[in-house]
């Protein structure tokens, strides 16, 4: 029984170290190769699961403030000073595609029209889970609400 709670507690401790890592590691990927969209996908005329609202996630050792409002989402980092700016183009209720217009963040691997697909998969008590997908991979993620602007 030892032996099962040892290989558990090795399984958990590894599978939440990818999860961690997994943006992380997106961000060295060669930025080839990654613009996607649904060619089929129409515009959702409803109401988001996501709707003028901030979010704050950590990202390597710090913390990033995302904001949605209508159509553009902006992560903030290191403490303000740089940003990605990008257009939001939502097909569902919790299926979004985000397009990077803008940004100021040193050594970003990804260029402007570079595309990335976000499913919300859970809203839930302050906190926002959700699946991301950019150049053929997939990660989890959570946010927790902010009320900063």
């Amino acid at each position: 029984m030892k032996n099962f709670k040892n290989k558990l507690f090795l399984v958990l401790v590894l599978s939440f170290a990818i999860y961690v890592n997994a943006q992380d590691y997106l961000m060295t990927l060669n930025p080839t190769s990654l613009n996607f969209i649904d060619k089929n996908a129409t515009e959702y005329k409803g109401e988001p699961l996501i709707k003028d609202k901030s979010f704050t996630y950590n990202y390597n050792g710090g913390e990033v403030f995302v904001t949605f409002k209508g159509d553009e989402h902006i992560e903030f980092h290191n403490n303000k000073q740089h940003f990605i700016k990008s257009k939001l183009f939502w097909v569902s209720k919790d299926l979004v595609y985000v397009t990077i217009e803008d940004y100021t963040l040193p050594n970003f691997p990804f260029k402007r029209g570079t595309k990335m697909k976000i499913e919300f998969t859970k809203v839930k008590d302050g906190f926002v889970e959700y699946k991301s997908t950019l150049g053929g991979r997939t990660w989890l993620g959570k946010m927790k609400e902010s009320k900063l602007e």
